[in-house]
This record gives structure tokens, C-alpha cells and sequence, in this order.
């Protein structure tokens, strides 16, 4: 039957046509934006995750851009500190060479005195933005030893949590300008028991060895063999009393403890021997090193700077390895970073991102829908024309 009043065809024709000009502009705007959920009305629960893993990587890549700036702070000290280790070992070197009883100390001294100024302008210049670890001021009201570096970003069960790496400066620092404090460089017996020590060592030694020349000039009867037997005796506990003495005084002398401070501007409890084998306890500093009035008599100062220098080596050796361990660390944090953000942008595209192959044949597809829609349409509208020809005379 047909309707003046209702053209069911053309109705349909009609609501075929609007889906598919729907289809057409979901298709359209996906091909033009390269995503199949731009918004929320697109899929809801994609479009909220994906926001949340977009506000995520965000985060991210703010912890990646702190992660650089920390390990630059970190490669600044470690450059520092490798620059400062080779300017010590020539330093060391240079008091070695002082041993030798043939060499001016006081063009050495000249030489160390320049080192030492290397050394400070090294270890301050170790700086990037106001972050110094080999040159502090602990006694700054705002001084905190534990300097955090943000290292990593996670979310557990919608619970954010910012990971950092702590370095401790009291344990870097090289120089710290609240300067050195309180130590002791324990028993100085050595130097006062020198004297008597060596005096009845030498005594025992001259008394010997009048008695083997009394000896051996005598009958060699049991008066002279009593003589030099007593001799003897007296020299071998001369001697015991002498190394025993020689033990604890060296024993006392390397009872010291080390002051407070930075590696290079502290003191450090060292002992040198005399020439008489008599360890002599010292407190001595890298910035304050002065060999200009040592004499050959008593070498036992710098020996003790020798011993010194080993130890502040051994410092600076530490403190390379502990820096080194957090450049690895901080680096290896700024690569798994890295590696998150790729992968958070993996996840949004899976989510998001419009399969271009898949839609560019929708749209075909589409199109020739909307072309064989209109079409019917228009067939569908031309149909009750037909029936003014039935009633045509």
C-alpha cells in the first residue's frame, strides 16, 4: 500500500543514512587525528586510563629531567675528584723525593705549596648549581650532610611514591671551611724516651766493645772470659731494654686519632721514624704540609707526611668508589626511566591510538554506504511521484 501521509522507505532510507553519516565522521576524525579515543565519549574506561598513564609519564619526565641534573652534579665531583687525585699524587711524589738527605727541600716546599692551591681550586670548583660535595661549610646554619637526588617515580595501587638516592658529604667532602677539630695524637713518649733509650744503647754497644778488645788483648784467662761474659750480658739486656722499648713508644705513637674535617684540611694522627728507629707521633694536615725546616739530623716529620699521604690517598681512593657507585646507580635509574616512559607511550597508543589500516577501509566502505544511501533516498523519495500518474486522465 502506499502513503501520501508515510513514506516508510524514505524513513528508513533516512536512518540508514544518518548511522552511516555517523560512522562516516567517527571513521573521518580518526583517519584526521590517527586516535580511536580522542575523548571520553569515545570509550570511557581507555580514555581515563590513558589520561592517568599520560599524567604519569609527566611525572617521569620531571624525574628524568631531576635525574640529569643530579648525575651532572655527581659527574661534576667525580671530575673534581679525579683531577684532585692526580694533583695529590704529585704532591706524594714531591714528599717522597724530600727523603733524600741530597735535595733542596725548600724549592720543594715551593712546589707542594702550589700543589696545595691546585688541590683547593679543584675541589671548589666541583660545583653545578650551588651543589658542592668536596668543599662545604659545615658549620653553615643551613648545612645538611645528606643531599637526595630524585631517582624514581612509581604508582602502586593508585599510591605515588618518589624514590631518591641519599648522598652523604660528610664522607665526599674534601675540604670543609669550619676547619679541623679536636684530636689527639696520642703518646709522644718516643720523642722523650729517645734520649735515655739510645744513650744506654750506645753505652752497652761502646762497652762491648771495650770488652772484646780487652779480651783479645788479655791471657785469655777466666778473669778476662768473666769480663767479657759480664759485657756480654750487660749489652744483650741494654738491647732488650732498647727494643722494648723502641715497641711501645712506636706503639703509643700510632695511638692517635684522626681530627674532624674535610679529607684535605684535617688532621691526621701519623708517626715517623727517627734515625734511630723511634717512632714520633704527629698531627699533621695536607693544607697545612711544611717541609722547608726539616733537617737531615730528623727526618721523622716527613716521613710522617710520607705515612700521611698514604692515608689521605686510601681517603680519596674511598671516596672515588663511593661516587662511582652512585654515578652507576643514578644512571642506571636514569636508563629504567627512560625505558618507563617508552613503555607508558607503548601502552597509551595500544589504548588510543586508531588502527590507519583498518580505518582507511572503513572509510572506503563507509563512503560507498552513504553514496548507495542517498541513492535510496532519493529513490525512495521519488516513489510517491509515480502516483500522480494514477490519476492522471
Amino acid at each position: 500500500m502506499s502513503s501520501l501521509l508515510t513514506n516508510t522507505a524514505a524513513m528508513t532510507a533516512l536512518t540508514t543514512l544518518k548511522l552511516t553519516n555517523q560512522d562516516l565522521e567517527k571513521s573521518s576524525n580518526r583517519v584526521s587525528t590517527g586516535m580511536k579515543v580522542a575523548v571520553a565519549a569515545d570509550n570511557a574506561a581507555y580514555w581515563s586510563i590513558a589520561t592517568t598513564i599520560r599524567a604519569d609519564n609527566g611525572s617521569l619526565n620531571a624525574v628524568k629531567d631531576s635525574i640529569g641534573l643530579g648525575l651532572a652534579t655527581v659527574n661534576s665531583a667525580v671530575n673534581g675528584l679525579e683531577q684532585v687525585k692526580n694533583t695529590f699524587l704529585d704532591l706524594k711524589n714531591k714528599l717522597t723525593a724530600a727523603v733524600s738527605p741530597s735535595v733542596d727541600r725548600n724549592k720543594i716546599q715551593s712546589e707542594i705549596t702550589a700543589r696545595m692551591t691546585d688541590l683547593q681550586t679543584s675541589a671548589t670548583s666541583a660545583s653545578l648549581n650551588g651543589e658542592a660535595w668536596l668543599a662545604v661549610d659545615s658549620g653553615a646554619g643551613n648545612y645538611s650532610k645528606d643531599r637526595k637526588i630524585v631517582a624514581s617515580f612509581t604508582r602502586v595501587q593508585g599510591q605515588i611514591s618518589i624514590g631518591t638516592v641519599t648522598v652523604d658529604v660528610d664522607q665526599t667532602k674534601l675540604y670543609d671551611a669550619k676547619g679541623a677539630t679536636g684530636a689527639s695524637a696520642g703518646t709522644v713518649g718516643a720523642s722523650a724516651a729517645a734520649g735515655s733509650l739510645v744513650t744506654n744503647r750506645d753505652t752497652a754497644q761502646t762497652n762491648w766493645n771495650n770488652a772484646q778488645a780487652t779480651f783479645a788483648a788479655s791471657d785469655k784467662g777466666s778473669s778476662a772470659v768473666a769480663a767479657r761474659d759480664t759485657a756480654a750480658a750487660s749489652y744483650n739486656t741494654a738491647m732488650t731494654t732498647f727494643q722494648n722499648g723502641v715497641n711501645a713508644a712506636n706503639k703509643a705513637a700510632a695511638a692517635g686519632v684522626d681530627g674532624k674535617g674535610g679529607i684535605l684540611d684535617k688532621n691526621w694522627a701519623v708517626s715517623g721514624a727517627d734515625e734511630n728507629g723511634l717512632n714520633k707521633a704527629y698531627l699533621l694536615s695536607v693544607a697545612t704540609i711544611d717541609i722547608s725546616g726539616i733537617q737531615n739530623a730528623d727526618l721523622s716529620k716527613l716521613r710522617a707526611y710520607v705515612n700521611m699521604a698514604d692515608k689521605v690517598l686510601t681517603a680519596i681512593t674511598d671516596v672515588a668508589t663511593k661516587l662511582g657507585a652512585v654515578q652507576s646507580q643514578i644512571q642506571s635509574q636514569s636508563n629504567y626511566v627512560d625505558t618507563l616512559i617508552k613503555n607508558n607511550e607503548k601502552s597509551i597508543g595500544i589504548l588510543v591510538d586508531a588502527d590507519m589500516e583498518d580505518e582507511s577501509t572503513k572509510l572506503k566502505a563507509l563512503q560507498v554506504q552513504q553514496q548507495l544511501g542517498i541513492q535510496s533516498l532519493t529513490i525512495a523519495n521519488t516513489s510517491t511521484q509515480q502516483i500522480l500518474s494514477l490519476f492522471r486522465s
